[in-house]
């Protein structure tokens, strides 16, 4: 079969076993042009829509996701991720910035941010985050169309691979944008050393689910942006430590983060995650880009 994002005709079935998936239509495919793993067939535009208002946390989280107490305990938890992250593009940022971020969740990067740029709005198409948002004093909305200002800055964390058209959402997206705009997208990257080199069957059945269309790497990553008309640098970093990779080796589970940090000092994690990134196998890609001139 052709590939779905870049359209050559040199695919490879890697993978029939996905996570959420109770059907054996669906399968993952590897395109030998662009580097992109992706799903074939995959939800409707409808079918996605309903799917995140509802249906997308409870497959990943407990049932009762949705009650008030579930959504402030996942924002608590995910406090700390929202810190690094603040960290990475602070340098970027500037007081009278006009903010957006894209799937907003609970509003966690966006309540840490707010004090520092002159506006923070979000797009959320689950309601029960929706709502949690507009308590913390967080603009919301379903579709970006909907505000009715450009942005200063607009940040993607792993979004971009729940798109059913990445490269069609990323030209439209330059319409709320300013000329000097910068885009921040971050999703996770398919060259993962626990994917690409170990090889661990149970991580690869656990890696493919059925929230994600695409599985970028630099390659195919650069091909949409290229495809959407952006300039960009695309830079590598590792979310998980090696503890939580040799839990992997080990136990074949997911887990292990810190597990080992009563051995292993800052100084060897770290000399882990630089091989990870000197050698494109992190779990994470990062992309800062603007608008192709």
């Amino acid at each position: 079969m052709k590939c779905i994002l870049c359209n050559n005709g040199k695919t490879d079935l890697i993978d029939t076993k996905i996570r959420n998936v109770h059907t054996d239509k669906t399968k993952v495919y590897k395109c030998s042009s662009c580097g992109v793993h992706f799903l074939n067939p995959y939800f409707t535009e409808k079918e996605l829509r309903s799917f995140y208002n509802g249906e997308y946390r409870k497959n990943y989280t407990e049932e009762n996701y949705y009650s008030e107490e579930k959504i402030e305990n996942f924002f608590r938890k995910s406090i700390p991720e929202a810190e690094i992250r603040v960290s990475r593009v602070e340098k970027y940022l500037n007081k009278e910035d006009v903010i957006l971020e894209i799937g907003c969740s609970s509003g966690y990067f966006l309540n840490i941010l707010k004090d520092k740029v002159k506006l923070v709005s979000g797009t959320e198409w689950d309601e029960g985050n929706s709502s949690y948002c507009k308590k913390l004093g967080i603009n919301t909305a379903k579709n970006i169309e909907d505000f009715k200002y450009k942005f200063d800055k607009i940040f993607m964390f792993h979004v971009l691979e729940h798109m059913i058209d990445p490269i069609n959402f990323l030209e439209k997206l330059k319409n709320s944008m300013k000329e000097d705009s910068i885009l921040f997208i971050e999703v996770p990257n398919n060259g993962d050393i626990l994917l690409s080199t170990y090889d661990i069957p149970q991580f690869r059945d656990f890696y493919y689910q059925s929230a994600h269309l695409w599985y970028f790497n630099r390659r195919s990553l650069s091909y949409v942006l290229d495809k959407a008309g952006y300039q960009y640098e695309i830079i590598n970093i590792q979310r998980y430590d090696i503890s939580n990779h040799i839990n992997w080796l080990e136990n074949r589970k997911p887990g292990g983060q810190g597990m080992f940090d009563n051995i292993f000092d800052d100084e060897l994690k770290s000399a882990y995650d630089n091989v990870l990134i000197k050698s494109n196998k992190t779990d994470t890609i990062f992309a800062v880009c603007k608008i192709k001139k």
